[in-house]
């Protein structure tokens, strides 16, 4: 039975290396099919896996791929397109333009509209193409060049990294930020990092004033609107479940400058007539160079990345400073050539009678690229119910629960005496003379990598709780009332903790190597230890990489809570070739959240860290605050025969932020358009040229990205021992925070028509 599972398990692996040897790169360009102009940010896809790429300025791009691979071209307003790879190393393609999907409904502010009658900024996301089979971790990632104009960077890479998320520029307010609201069925969301991919039915993006103003001061940076998935909408009872098992490489080699890199430092070095050798720590001049290239002659193909550096070898110390010879990997010792990540999806829905029901479990795990790490990953788990009922033919009753939690472990810097860094900095930035990965005489170096396997977690947990609570009561055909009432909280813990560590240093001076008796140590060339003759050997000196007054116990924790009440009012009215849609409401938000910080000192238990097993200096800081808002808002929309359109909306938003004096202000809007291609005028062009719209749009919006305290003359409280001369602190009063003028209610206009030109005001007081 062993033999036989190990033979199965032999031949996957064969077949594995086999298809991944197959592989080549594929080229090419992508044009439309009506201009013949090339098409920038095509996504190219290989069908059933997660590699990606887009198109550049030209419409070029590059994928790898084998021959069996399909690539699938999607863009949006194209018909995706599908091409299979076969012998072919160059794959041009032609993307059809596509009116499809012109009569579905977009979800906006407080509502829906079909598409064609879209007025202002407003895009959908085709999650099928988008998301699609995708293994992917939070739907920012995945939404991540599929939109027009929505910029999301994810830092860090690292997984559990939340995106950079922006919407039409990078730049905000000066004493706010540039975040997007991001709404789930109409509740703010303070992380994309909570929402399940799998349990998004819709996703809008409103990019101007126009499409944004009805969401009042918080929409400066436009809206990312989500919706869920609410239930079956036929009798039966459904069970899906899906997951996705990843194994994720880097996408490309990466490389560090090795003897090219020390020779054009060298170079470089000599051009600016500088005395002396040139690096630091760790020098290079033109006679250790050519050892260094010796070396790689000699050595290169016998020593492996993780055999011991040896002095005479390796490297020499002329009695001030040291040569290296050896370039080492830092890739290899830092970076796993492989990951596993797994996602889980559970879903159950159906429908009874005239109740509906969708409940979901997910769960996310996954492996980061660190690989000296002990633990480096993140785990995220999903829940959600979704409860809706028809109770009378007038009254619908709904209900939602909504959980995450999402734990995030990795290294804690190690550096934490004056310069604080984590591992992955000194992966490039030494050069490659810097042995990394070894040890030295059964003694190990500090090294990045040494620093990452010999430091404490670094333990995020976040938690996300939200209840919604709605009922619709449908007064006639056309009328309708909506109230929904949401609670949620958060709750984050970090902890992190600092362990003594010693090891042995390459940065400063050396140490002779001495035997048992104390005799030195002679080697030769070879660094082999000689009876007689031979040069004198060196190690490295043995050091505290943290010294004990600065190892720590810490822990940071944030809680908040929101609550929000959204009530609104829809009155449709067909008058036959004259549609008129109206939307009156209020939306009335408070928040409030506090933090907390706590430190102590010496830790004495390197593999417990808590705050009992530390007794040095305690440190502890906190804050609360909390801030509410009120708004009132009206649309009305009109169409005449579906070719012309107008849009009007209007929003008075309140909020605790600010004085009285600037505490209310009006948010109008207006947009509308002309659809060309329904004039009996451009039917004979319609096997051509399906559908044409032009439109423009106008609108103001505030901006409350604000601290609470901006408008608040604060007066600090510290502490001093000066007075005491050092005894026990004395408490004082700080000077007063100087107050902002009105620079934080910035009026944004958005003109629309072709493109977008973007005014800025500030009122000062």
């Amino acid at each position: 039975m062993k033999k036989r599972l190990f033979f199965t398990v032999f031949g996957i692996m064969l077949l594995c290396f086999q298809v991944m040897a197959q592989q080549k790169e594929i080229t090419g360009k992508v044009t439309g099919a009506d201009d013949g102009l090339s098409i920038p940010g095509v996504t190219v896809s290989i069908k059933g896996s997660t590699q990606v790429t887009q198109t550049n300025i030209n419409g070029i791009y590059s994928i790898k791929a084998s021959p069996k691979d399909v690539l699938v071209f999607s863009f949006i307003g194209y018909t995706t397109l599908e091409k299979n790879v076969g012998i072919n190393d160059v794959i041009n393609v032609t993307l059809q333009s596509s009116a499809e999907g012109l009569k579905e409904v977009v979800v906006v502010g407080y509502g829906t509209q079909k598409k064609e009658n879209l007025t202002g900024a407003v895009t959908s996301v085709n999650l099928e193409k988008v998301l699609g089979n995708r293994p992917l971790a939070d739907v920012g990632r995945g939404l991540q060049g599929a939109v027009p104009g929505l910029s999301i960077v994810v830092p860090s890479g690292e997984v559990g990294s939340n995106p950079i998320i922006r919407i039409r520029g990078q730049i905000g307010s000066l004493v706010g930020n540039s975040n997007p609201l991001i709404l789930v069925d109409n509740v703010e969301l303070p992380s994309i990092q909570f929402i399940n991919p799998n349990d998004i039915e819709s996703i809008s993006v409103l990019k101007d004033a126009a499409s944004s103003s009805i969401y009042g001061s918080k929409a400066a940076f436009g809206v990312i609107l989500i919706t869920t998935k609410k239930g079956a909408k036929a009798e039966g009872n459904k069970v899906v479940y899906s997951n996705n098992l990843v194994w994720e490489t880097p996408f490309k080699p990466l490389e560090i400058a090795g003897v090219d890199g020390l020779e054009y430092t060298l170079d470089a070095h000599e051009n600016m007539l500088q005395p002396g050798p040139a690096g630091g720590f760790w020098r290079v001049d033109r006679a250790s160079f050519a050892r260094i290239k010796e070396w790689q002659t000699k050595y290169g193909g016998v020593v492996g990345n993780n055999d011991p550096v040896v002095y005479g070898r390796d490297w020499m110390w002329d009695g001030v400073q040291k040569f290296g010879y050896r370039i080492y990997d830092p890739v290899a010792a830092m970076i796993n050539s492989n990951s596993f990540s797994q996602i889980h999806n559970l879903g159950v829905n159906g429908k009874s009678g005239n109740t509906t029901y969708n409940l979901s479990l997910g769960y996310l795990g996954q492996n980061g690229m660190m690989k000296p790490a002990p633990n480096d990953d993140y785990r995220r788990l999903n829940p959600a119910l979704t409860l809706s009922t028809k109770v009378t033919d007038y009254l619908t009753v709904r209900g939602e629960v909504r959980y995450a939690d999402g734990t995030k472990r990795n290294p804690t810097s190690l550096n934490s005496a004056g310069f604080v860094a984590d591992p992955w900095l000194y992966l490039y930035r030494w050069s490659r003379l810097f042995p990394i990965g070894v040890q030295e005489n059964g003694n190990d170096i500090i090294d990045p990598a040494f620093s990452a396997r010999m430091s404490n977690d670094q333990i995020r947990n976040e938690k996300f709780f939200n209840m919604n609570l709605g009922a619709t009561v449908n007064l006639t055909k056309n009328w309708n009332v909506v109230a929904d009432y949401a609670s949620s909280t958060e709750n984050n813990l970090t902890t992190a903790s600092v362990p003594y560590v010693q090891a042995r240093t390459t940065w400063f001076g050396v140490n002779a190597s001495r035997d048992a008796n104390g005799n030195q140590i002679f080697v030769d060339e070879n660094g082999v230890p000689t009876n007689s003759g031979g040069i004198p050997a060196y190690e490295f000196p043995l050091t505290d990489h943290t010294l004990r007054e600065n190892t720590y116990f810490s822990q940071n924790s944030f809680r908040s809570k929101r609550n929000t009440l959204n009530a609104l009012s829809n009155y449709n009215l067909d008058l036959k070739n004259h549609q008129f849609k109206f939307l009156v409401g209020t939306n009335i938000v408070s928040y409030d959240f506090d933090s907390q910080f706590s430190t102590r000192g010496n830790l004495l238990n390197n593999n417990n860290p808590q705050y009992n097993f530390a007794v040095g200096t305690q440190t502890a800081g906190g804050s609360a605050n909390w801030d509410s808002q009120v708004g009132f808002f009206g649309r009305v929309n009109y169409a005449f025969k579906d070719k012309y359109l107008l849009e009007t909306s209007v929003r008075r938003d309140a909020t605790s932020k600010f004085p009285i004096n600037l505490r209310w202000r009006t948010y109008p809007s207006v947009s509308g358009g002309w659809v060309v291609s329904n004039e009996s005028f451009m039917k004979k062009l319609d096997p051509v040229l399906s559908f044409v719209k032009l439109r423009a749009s106008w609108g103001s919006i505030g901006d409350q990205s604000v601290s609470n305290s901006l408008y608040v003359p604060t007066l600090p409280i510290g502490q001093n021992t000066w007075l005491t001369g050092g005894g026990l602190p004395n408490f004082q009063l700080g000077t007063p925070s100087p107050v902002s003028a009105d620079i934080s209610w910035q009026d944004i206009e958005h003109i629309n028509l072709g493109a977008d030109l973007r005014f800025f005001e500030g009122r000062f007081g």
